[in-house]
This record gives structure tokens, sequence and C-alpha cells, in this order.
């Protein structure tokens, strides 16, 4: 089907609406006209008739982005994430769908634990000695506009979608509204539903070049690239430089043991995606162990805290109430973290995304249950009902998870929904609609969610 037909079919208003239902009603972010959720469904359907006009005559403009800083860590800038209004988000999702479906046969877009596999795979053959790995300094913002555009024009002629991704991504990001603040000439903000499908669009034509390099194997998840090589990787690296920039605008790091862009033996110690190789074995890298540590920590310091303020109630009824729901919230949380989910039908948690290890790195996972238990008793919290990381890394192995020791987030009842949002606390559920539970149910693992990919970013690149 073509890119023009994908684009009637996704921007008609029907198709807005289940896009807002399915997708954007449980998200919470607020852009910079400073609309809340609440807010925006009372002019729904007039804000998506606009989306759907102005999308067909090619005259849809997106506002400016809001501004959010993410962290990186000490002595790094933040990376800097776009935060669209609620009916830009409608259109960047919709214009997902499109990208998605134009582009499908071209693209093998992926989890991060899938690379990892192939690459465990090509250092178990035997036929390389050497490895590579490239660091593409400030990714996002250096993609070109020019090359982009050229890039999307293999798969779509229709002016107006054109004319969307261009608004798309010329859209300035900004910490509070600023009218003077100029369109963005280059770079793709981070953030938003068509930020990886572009940027897999940009680099395709590159992938293409590197999987057929003789004797070479081939690895990349977004800006992250690595290489097997049989001889001297320098000669590759310096070709591939060369390349990027060439024909991308793309600057790499250059070698060093900076940890930016490295080479060396495979038999020696490396790190891709957060995983630790050495003599071609996966295991967690250190800093991936300690945050999951710090993350359990943090649980049970809260614990901690709603025990002291529980302890201060009067009434005795009431105290142990409160008590008791502490625990059952600590607990939950704590499993979600052990096992992680399945929710939007992507498995999502620390172990899924360390599913990649060597069977020699189970001890790790050990570790992890042994420290789990002392950190419980250090803050008197009853251990007896969590999960273990050895068994959730075993259950992780198969193909169907429709058993009860991984939540499955999709298939749980509204019954369930319901008893969960109540152990959080949430007034009013009795009274709430199935649809209305289903939304609160989603915003709450949405965010439950967010938490979990915390505890592997920071530790995943490098």
């Amino acid at each position: 089907m073509s890119a023009a037909k994908i684009f009637a079919g996704e921007f008609t208003q029907d198709s807005l609406h289940n896009i807002y239902d399915e997708y954007i009603s449980i998200t919470s972010a607020i852009g910079v006209d400073r609309l809340s959720r609440t807010a925006f469904e009372q002019r729904l359907n007039s804000e998506v008739a606009l989306i759907a006009g102005k999308a067909h005559e090619g005259t849809y403009r997106f506002s400016q982005y809001k501004e959010k800083l993410i962290s990186k860590g000490a002595e790094k800038l933040p990376r800097v994430i776009s935060i669209p209004t609620y009916r830009d988000r409608i259109t960047l999702r919709a214009l997902c769908n499109v990208l998605k479906k134009s582009f499908d046969s071209q693209l093998n877009v992926r989890l991060p634990q899938h690379t990892v596999s192939e690459l465990r795979v090509g250092l178990a053959n035997g036929n390389y000695n050497h490895f590579l790995k490239l660091d593409v300094s400030n990714f996002y913002p250096s993609i070109d506009h020019t090359i982009l555009r050229t890039a999307l024009k293999r798969k779509i002629r229709k002016t107006e979608l054109h004319q969307l991704i261009s608004s798309a991504i010329e859209s300035p990001t900004v910490a509070f509204p600023d009218r003077s603040k100029p369109k963005s000439d280059r770079g793709v903000p981070q953030g938003l539903a068509i930020s990886n499908i572009l940027a897999e669009i940009y680099l395709s034509k590159f992938d293409t070049w590197a999987k057929n390099i003789p004797n070479v194997g081939y690895f990349r998840y977004v800006d992250d690239i690595f290489f097997l090589v049989k001889n001297d990787p320098v000669p590759l690296f310096e070709s591939i430089k060369l390349r990027l920039f060439d024909q991308l605008g793309l600057k790499v790091h250059e070698l060093g043991n900076s940890g930016k862009s490295v080479s060396g033996l495979v038999a020696d110690k490396f790190h891709f995606l957060g995983y630790e190789f050495k003599h071609g074995k996966a295991r967690v890298k250190i800093d991936s162990m300690h945050r999951i540590e710090a993350s359990l920590a943090k649980i049970l310091t809260t614990y901690k805290y709603k025990c002291a303020a529980s302890q201060a109630t009067a009434n005795a009824f009431e105290r142990s109430n409160l008590l008791a729901k502490a625990a059952k919230i600590c607990a939950w949380r704590l499993n979600l973290r052990i096992t992680g989910c399945l929710f939007d039908d992507v498995r999502r948690g620390w172990v899924f995304y360390f599913s990649q290890i060597d069977d020699e790195a189970i001890a790790q996972l050990h570790h992890l249950d042994k420290t789990l238990r002392v950190l419980a008793r250090r803050f008197a919290f009853d251990p007896k009902d969590l999960k273990s990381f050895v068994r959730t890394f075993h259950e992780s192995k198969r193909s169907n998870l429709s058993h009860r020791y991984i939540p499955n987030f999709d298939a749980t009842s509204v019954a369930e929904q319901r008893d969960i949002l109540e152990m959080y606390g949430m007034e009013g559920v009795a009274t709430m609609t199935d649809v209305q539970v289903t939304r609160a149910f989603k915003r709450r693992i949405r965010k439950e969610t967010s938490q979990l990919e915390q505890d592997i970013q920071g530790g995943s690149r490098g």
C-alpha cells in the first residue's frame, strides 16, 4: 500500500479518536500550551477534526515542544527531551503509524537485547579476532534535514505528508513559549513518537552498506554501532568515519581509551548496550547492577518512611491498616522491579533487558536475590512474599507469558485493575466506569514501567 493511502487511513477522525483512546489518554505530560488532559478531552472532537482537516490540507503546524532535561550523570550534559501538546501527540502517533507501515520492508526496528543476541552469535562462531565500537557525537541533534527528506522520498511522494514531517522536526524545543525562537534547521527532537523511526530511516542506507562489508559482523542499536572484524580494525574505522560524515553529516569520536569509540581483541573485556563481554561471554555491566540495587533500596526507604508516618497515627486499628497497606505496596513494587512485566505488547524490565547473559553470569542474579533479602531485613520488611531474580530469568525464557509469575498487564481483568488502583489509595474507584478504570490503571502502570526503564538507562549505553 502506498504511503498516501496509509496516510489517508491514519488521518481519518475515527482513526485519530482511536489513537487518543489507546495511546494518548493514558499520558499526563503537559505541553507548552499548559492544557491538561481533562481540559483537552472537553474539546477532543473539535481538536481531532482540526488535525484531520489541516493534515489533509497540508496546513497543520506543530506547536513548540516543551523542554524536559534528563540527567545523564555527573559532568555530562543532560539529555533534552521534547514534550508535545496533546493535540500534537495525537498527530505524531498517527504520523508514526504512517512511517512504520510505509518503511516496514526496509527497517528492522528491534529491542536492544535482540541486537545483543545477534552479537553473541557472532562472537560464538569464532570468525572474528577484533571488535570496533563507534560512538556518534550528538546523533539526534546532528541529523541533517535535507538528507532525511531525501531518504523519506524513497517511499513518500505525497507533498502534504512531507510538510507534516517537516513541521514536526523543525518545531523548536523551549523551556517556555517563545515565538522569537527560530525553526530548527537540523536535528530531530528526542522523545517524540516519530523520533526513533526517523533515526532508523536516516541510517538505513548506511545499514545496507555496513551489512555487505566482506568478513565483518555489523550490529547497531540506534546510534550504538559495533563491528566484529578479523584483522586490524583501524582502517575500517577510518572508512566508516569518512562515510558517516560525507553521506550523513555525522561525526564519531576518535578511537581511544575514553570509553567513546574503542577497538580491541574480542578476548578482551568490552562493553556494549549495558552488557560486559569477556572471552565472548556476556554478563551484566557493574554499573547496571548498582543501578538496580539502588532502585530496590529506594523502594524500601519509601516503605520505611510510610511506616514511620503510620506509627504516629493514634487509632490502633487505623495504624494497623496503614502499616499493612504500606507493606502490600512495597511488596508489589519490589516484585515488579524483580520480574518486570508485559505491557503494551512489550516485555519490560531489568531481567528482560539482560536476558542475554550467559549461564556463568547467573551468579549475578543470585547476588541480587541475596542483596534484596539483606536490604529487606535492614528495613524491617518481611521478604517472604518477594519474588526471585533467578526464577524470573528462567521464566523470561518462555515464549508464552500466560503464567502468573511475571505479570501480564495487557491481560489484567478490570476487577484486578480496580484492586491495584485501590491498593494505591485512588479515591472513587468503586464508582468509576470500566473505561475510566482501565485508563487510570494504564496511567498507573505507565508510571511504574517508566521507572523500570530508569533502572536500565545510564548503564545501558556503552
